[in-house]
């Protein structure tokens, strides 16, 4: 019985806000006067009521419901009036869900405190994703240039492998070629691959007591042939143990390697110590705080120190590391950057 009268009420009257402060504030001001001309009875027994008398009370009482519903929605419509404006704006901006750029919410400072907050989280809600878009259609466009020039470069190699009059050293040359372009394509793909499980949070952790300085040799092994054809130093040094995900931090240091090798100028060290490595190259420093640069999708290339660095999604890097990081409850943090080059620290708890 009671569930009815719940649907039935709905049905009669709007479930809104407005709706129901409007009737509270009409209930405050009849239900009392009408309690009271009932009551009057009661409280004056000997008080005689004509007949003229009784058909006004009859014409009054309606009267009074009219006004008290007029003030309930007076009153109601006074009150809700910000919660109203912020609610036809953001109908409003559904009507642009893809043109993100048009998401825009003023602040009004006459609003009452409640408002204003919610102004202001739904203002910066709608910035946050915006920025979100914004990098999203620079790094997809990124993404797809970067994609698209090793794929053009696999058709010129393979037509100029076809050729018969090749000597055995140009064709064995021309494979060479053809293997690099697809190692940085299947490079790309697998930091997308790992960008994609970590926005996720699909990390699972099995961690054990590591040898941080083997682990450091081990990857600098790695990398080696890559330092090599940049013509920069992969240099190791101190020792420290910490316990964590070997695998995973394996992955984080790959990629800080793989970022401190693009912009250093002759040598990159890495340094051990217990529960820390720090990664330090020579380079021209970061070009933006490091919460900003460590991010899934940001806008690609770089200019620093007057030089233009064609990132590509290598700028997953720093975010792949910090999030690996994260999970291990740790951090990673600038420790120091500048013209002199920049220390980056892999730290666990």
């Amino acid at each position: 019985m009671r569930v009815r009268l719940l649907e039935l009420w709905h049905k009669r009257f709007p479930h809104s806000l407005r709706t129901q402060v409007a009737l509270v504030i009409a209930s405050l001001s009849f239900v009392p006067n009408l309690v009271f001309i009932l009551s009057v009875r009661w409280i004056l027994p000997d008080t005689q009521i004509s007949s003229e008398g009784v058909v006004l009370l009859l014409l009054w009482i309606p009267l009074l419901a009219g006004l008290s519903a007029a003030v309930g929605y007076g009153l109601s419509s006074l009150i809700l009036r910000p919660l109203t404006l912020l609610a036809r704006e953001l109908t409003h901006l559904e009507t642009l869900l893809n043109q993100p750029a048009r998401w825009n919410l003023l602040l009004r400072p006459e609003d009452p405190q409640e408002s204003l907050i919610l102004r202001r989280a739904f203002a910066h809600l709608l910035r946050q994703i915006q920025t979100d878009q914004m990098r999203r259609e620079a790094f997809t466009a990124t993404l797809v240039h970067d994609l698209k020039t090793p794929l053009i470069a696999f058709g010129h190699l393979l037509s100029a492998l076809k050729q018969d009059d090749l000597e055995p050293e140009q064709r064995y040359a021309l494979i060479d070629r053809i293997l690099q372009e697809n190692q940085r394509n299947l490079s790309l793909v697998q930091r997308m691959v790992e960008a994609h499980r970590l926005e996720r949070g699909e990390i699972h952790l099995n961690p054990q007591p590591c040898d941080l300085g083997a682990l450091a040799r081990k990857v600098v092994e790695r990398m080696a042939s890559l330092a090599q054809d940049r013509n920069i130093q992969l240099q190791v040094e101190g020792q420290g143990w910490a316990k964590a995900d070997e695998a995973e931090l394996e992955r984080a240091l790959l990629n800080l390697i793989d970022n401190a090798l693009r912009y250093a100028r002759h040598i990159v060290v890495l340094t051990v110590m217990p529960k820390q490595i720090q990664v330090r190259d020579d380079g021209p420093g970061l070009p933006a705080p490091l919460e900003e640069l460590a991010q899934p999708y940001v806008t690609q290339p770089i200019h620093i120190a007057g030089q233009h660095y064609p990132t590509g999604s290598g700028g997953l890097g720093l975010y792949i590391a910090k999030r690996i990081l994260q999970a291990h409850q740790g951090d990673l943090q600038l420790i120091e950057t500048g013209s002199q080059g920049t220390i980056l620290a892999l730290v666990l708890p």
